[in-house]
């Protein structure tokens, strides 16, 4: 049977290099930079503004990529939301519909003031379960007013362009045409594949008011429903930058007779031509050949806005002429920001393109220069090369090239969805040009090219946490708090349960369970999850893997899974993140994934020559059952001459936990599977960092370590891998961690110190494996936690505490009693990972503040011991309650939503991700000198948005 048109890629019959492929799938181990047909289905759909979008799947779906697009709204944020069913394993294991149903008839009554309708989104694990979403739409279509809409593009099905397409057909087939506009003008147009990016359709909008267009109907940027719905009855369809909703054009032409046009508005040249190409269509439409008002108009207007435009572009042109750039896209026009530049004065001296089509290659090639090279490999690999072979003075590209091009030491410019300004339309070219000369032109590039005048001092060593022998035990048995105690309270405000709260302290500096806490009362079970604060397991274990020196993560599921994943940790910590995909398609996915992990870790091996691979599963795989071990097993069999390297692999699917317990999960997997027993080297001891660390937090730990004469083997080490600095060359693979030889010598330690409670588990796994004791530490944060630490470090050395460290504990002591006066009596509420939520609680409480709720993400042992008047789990929406009243608000970037809508304008930024300020992972807050960075942080933040009387008199 034939595949449908929207499957037709003959735009991929070249095999000319360089030219984008719209058939060519991706190769087992190769970079996530494509993603999937669920994140091409959500990049069209997800920018209607008035809609739930309800991601019908684990976590690793919405979790992952929620709120993350450019695209902007005048109206609605509803689209903002992130709404998902969030599958666990007992709903993977019996079905999954039930909750589906519930979900939407509990989400529909919430937001029936706000939602026009809903798009249900299916998953690549829903959908190897036999998850009916269409039926269950159906079904619950009888007792819900607003639309429900099936959208059944499963990840592994292909890549983001099909998902595109697929977006189009039910565009089609559920949305056009079943309403009449209220309002029909002499020229309706609809704009398609315009998404509002940062703004971009708001500077098209103009020109078309001028001119006496009526833009019926946009798809889908600023976009509400019942404006798609009437879109029929435009005279003229103009596709503005995807390609891939050609398919909705021509369906659209061919119901209703209506021609479309391909047309960009990046550039003078382009933007005078699509409007005259407009124009021309409208008059033949309204008035036939003999009528050229329209044009006439689009003349009058563009003899004024070009002159404008030129002379407020003289400055900046003067400033970029003649500078050297290398362009890669991925979804914006090439040949369009060919020519934008091009006018600009600037030289392009390489190209390249990964989702634009033939037609789009062939114009961008004959308008550049004929040296200029095509690039042909557009993998991170291949890129960097380009970039150290051509030396340009600026990159032009999409955000994932973002990080590897700021490590090359060049200026670079965002032109895809995660930029901050708009470039369409005259305005748009001028910002555009704006932009370029501040970033070319910024004094900090011959600074930071020039051969550094100074050599890097090693800081002082400072204080760290007290240590507890036998922690792992103690904890590893304490009771876990059963689900219906952590139920979050209703959303109309808190638990019913009252109390006191306790220090929850044993005196060793760790928290233990406190019977004076109150229970949750009138608790409810959430069936969906909005605004997840969850990040997926999988995410998790690259975090791990990449603290590993030449390593390469393998995720061995759909390649949008760990697009996603890339995403999530270069926002946080605004670097590239080395890890590739099994690409798991549809095949696969029904008959086994055996090949595909065999085939992906041949390629990374022959590929990428990393000294080890870390595997790590995602919900797909572990739903469909593929066994791993044996897999890596048979590839051994099969490739002995790659013996030398070794694969270490963790079970993370997306239904079991959340970011912490993935990255524990595989932090034990390696301690398992690479230490050596052997005779005891006793100046050294093994240190296993939480997943809650900064890069700076984990190097603090270091020096503490080696101002005791010890020698710290930190495994896995992200201290110089993700710490946010410059190599003289950049690498595809993680560079910078703890090698696989001192992983290896860690087995002849004398003790083991973990942080974290979260890695208990891997603690006394690595302590059976090879004899050492280990000792654990709930926080590293805090006065009572940190003297522990000196002294256990103490006597494992066999050394006093040295007089620096004394000195630091003064300062923070000093810090303590200068600031106390901003903790006293405020309320905190904070939601984050368990591991971080025990640490901030604690040293909160320990200030005198009140935490009037700690929200987990994940239920772990030692949640109701935290000092708080309501403990559970929960996600952001409910931070939104639990919140009310609160003077601050600790939480990821991501409760940044909920700080606003609540008017707290106290949000101390801790957790992942942290992505709307600078230098997260400098952050450090352990030891004596980082608890007390911590403690002016948080007191400056009261003191800033305290009353005025306050400022003054705490001054």
């Amino acid at each position: 049977m034939a595949k449908p048109d929207y499957y037709d890629a003959t735009d991929c019959d070249t095999h000319e290099k360089g030219a984008p492929k719209f058939c060519k799938k991706s190769e087992p181990g190769e970079g996530a930079e494509r993603s999937c047909a669920y994140d091409g289905a959500r990049v069209v759909l997800m920018p209607v503004t008035d809609v739930i979008h309800l991601v019908h799947g684990p976590i690793a779906c919405a979790g992952n990529s929620w709120d993350n697009r450019g695209a902007r709204s005048s109206g609605s944020q509803l689209y903002r939301r992130g709404f998902t069913t969030e599958m666990l394993e007992n709903d993977v294991v019996f079905g999954g519909e039930k909750k589906l149903y519930k979900a939407i008839l509990e989400l529909a009554e919430r937001y029936g003031g706000q939602a026009k309708a809903m798009f249900v989104y299916a998953t690549c694990v829903t959908a190897m379960t036999g998850d009916d979403v269409e039926a269950v739409c159906a079904a619950a279509q009888k007792k819900v007013a607003i639309p429900l809409i099936p959208v059944n593009t499963p990840g592994f099905i292909g890549d983001k362009n099909i998902g595109n397409r697929l977006a189009g057909e039910i565009l089609f087939k559920h949305v056009i045409g079943t309403a009449e506009p209220p309002v029909l003008g002499e020229y309706p147009i609809n704009l398609i594949g315009e998404y509002n990016i940062a703004g971009d359709l708001w500077g098209m909008l103009p020109l078309f008011e001028r001119l006496g267009i009526q833009v019926l109907s946009c798809f889908s940027g600023d976009a509400r429903f019942e404006e798609l719905r009437y879109a029929h009855r435009a005279k003229l369809n103009v596709i503005i930058c995807s390609k891939s909703l050609t398919n909705l054009a021509r369906k659209m032409q061919k119901n209703y007779g209506m021609p479309y046009l391909e047309e960009s508005f990046y550039g003078m040249t382009d933007t005078a031509k699509a409007l005259r190409d407009i124009a021309r269509e409208l008059d033949d439409a309204v008035g036939g050949l003999e009528k050229r008002t329209m044009q006439d108009r689009v003349e009058r207007l563009l003899e004024e806005e070009e002159a404008t435009c030129r002379e407020r572009l003289a400055p900046y042109r003067a400033r970029l002429e003649g500078k050297r750039s290398v362009l890669f896209t991925g979804g914006v026009k090439t040949w369009s920001m060919v020519n934008a530049l091009r006018e600009l004065g600037v030289e392009i001296l390489a190209a390249g393109t990964q989702n634009s089509t033939l037609e789009d290659f062939y114009r961008m090639k004959a308008l550049m220069h004929q040296d200029a090279r095509i690039i042909e490999d557009t993998s991170s690999a291949g890129l960097l090369q380009v970039m150290y072979e051509k030396m340009p003075d600026l990159i032009v590209a999409g955000g994932k090239t973002k990080f590897l091009a700021l490590k090359t030491k060049t200026p670079f410019l965002d032109i895809n969805h995660g930029r901050s300004h708009p470039y369409a339309g005259y305005e748009g070219m001028v910002t555009f040009a704006k932009q370029l000369d501040l970033t070319v032109n910024n004094p900090i590039w011959p600074v930071l090219n020039a051969r550094a005048p100074w050599e890097k001092s090693e800081e002082e060593r400072a204080a760290s946490v007290t240590l507890a022998a036998g922690h792992a035990r103690a904890y590893l048995t304490l009771p876990m708090p059963s689900s219906d105690s952590l139920l979050p309270p209703p959303l109309a405000g808190g638990g019913e349960g009252e109390g006191e709260a306790s220090s929850g302290s044993n005196g060793h500096g760790n928290l233990t369970p406190t019977p004076t806490l109150p229970r949750q009362g009138g608790g409810r079970q959430k069936n969906a999850t909005v605004n997840p604060q969850k990040n997926s397991p999988a995410l998790g274990a690259t975090l791990a893997y990449l603290g590993i020196d030449q390593m390469l993560a393998l995720l061995h599921g759909a390649q949008g899974c760990s697009t996603f994943i890339r995403l999530q940790l270069s926002r946080h910590f605004k670097e590239p993140i080395a890890l590739n995909s099994t690409a798991m398609s549809e095949d696969t996915a029904i008959f086994g994934g055996w090949e595909n992990l065999k085939k992906g870790l041949k390629k990374v091996i022959e590929k990428f020559s990393p000294e080890v691979v870390g595997v790590m599963t995602s919900g797909l795989t572990e739903t469909m059952g593929d066994d791993v071990r044996s897999a890596i097993h048979h590839f051994r069999q099969e490739n002995p001459e790659h013996d030398g390297v070794p694969v270490v692999w963790a079970s993370t699917p997306d239904y079991c936990g959340s970011l912490q317990e993935g990255y524990a999960a595989t932090v034990e997997a390696i301690v398992r599977s690479v230490p050596e027993p052997g005779e005891t080297i006793p100046v050294q001891v093994t240190v296993l960092p939480g997943a809650h660390l900064t890069p700076a937090d984990v190097e603090e730990v270091r020096e503490i370590c080696e101002a005791f004469g010890l020698d710290p083997v930190i495994v896995p080490d992200i201290a110089n891998a993700l710490d946010g600095h410059i190599d003289e060359t950049v690498s595809p693979l993680s560079t910078g961690g703890v090698s696989m030889a001192r992983i290896r010598q860690a087995g002849r330690s004398a003790a083991t110190l973990f942080i974290g409670d979260s890695l208990a588990k891997a603690a006394e796994a690595l302590t059976e494996k090879c004899g050492m004791p280990n000792y654990g530490f709930t926080s590293l944060t805090g006065l009572a936690q940190v003297d522990r630490f000196m002294e256990t470090l103490s006597a494992i050395a066999g050394r006093p505490i040295p007089e620096k460290f004394r000195r630091w504990r003064s300062r923070l002591m000093d810090a303590m009693v200068d600031s106390h006066y901003q903790f006293g009596l405020k309320k905190v509420t904070i939601a984050l990972e368990a591991d971080n939520l025990k640490t901030m609680a604690g040293f909160l409480a320990g200030m005198g503040c009140e935490i009037q709720a700690a929200i987990a993400a994940t239920r772990v042992r030692g949640l109701d011991a935290l000092p708080a008047k309501e403990i559970f789990v929960g996600d952001l929406e409910d931070l939104e309650t639990a919140a009310r009243g609160s003077d601050l608000i600790v939480a990821n970037s991501n409760g940044r939503q909920a700080a606003a809508k609540l008017g707290i304008k106290s949000h101390l930024r801790a957790g992942l991700p942290v992505f709307d300020r600078l230098g997260a992972h400098q952050k450090m807050w352990v030891g004596y000198r980082g608890t007390m960075n911590l403690l002016f942080e948080t007191a400056n933040l009261f003191q800033a948005n305290g009353a005025e009387a306050q400022k003054l008199a705490h001054n």
